[in-house]
């Protein structure tokens, strides 16, 4: 059998108290058969505490509020590479999206200009 990677499970949602207890009990079963950790992914923030609360495996949240075991933040949102997602729990802490742009911009007529690579940058 081939190897594959453990993945950790991702519970979304669960907005309605029929889909909350559900995520509770789906909780509980992966504690059960050896999960190491749990991902809520936007979930309400009582509702991820509750689940941090009643299972004994690290709960990560994303979207989920501050009452899990430790939070996930996308390398690539939080510096602003896109500008296409923006989530209400995404915090950009830069916008490298348009320094991307730029310098990528730059680059190719460089390369059109026959600029890049010029005698200094050659061996």
């Amino acid at each position: 059998m081939p190897y594959a990677p453990r993945r950790r499970p991702r519970l979304r949602r669960a907005k309605e108290e029929a889909e909350a207890e559900k995520l509770i009990s789906d909780a509980h079963k992966l504690e059960e058969v050896g999960c190491f950790s749990i991902v809520l992914e936007k979930i309400p923030a009582k509702l991820a505490e509750r689940v941090a609360k009643e299972v004994n495996v690290p709960i990560i949240g994303i979207g989920a509020g501050g009452g899990v075991d430790g939070q996930v933040l996308v390398c690539a949102d939080m510096l602003g590479m896109n500008n296409d997602f923006s989530p209400r729990f995404l915090r950009r802490y830069a916008n490298l999206y348009e320094t991307i742009t730029s310098a990528v911009g730059h680059y190719v007529e460089d390369v059109k200009n026959s600029d890049f690579p010029n005698e200094k940058e050659q061996y």
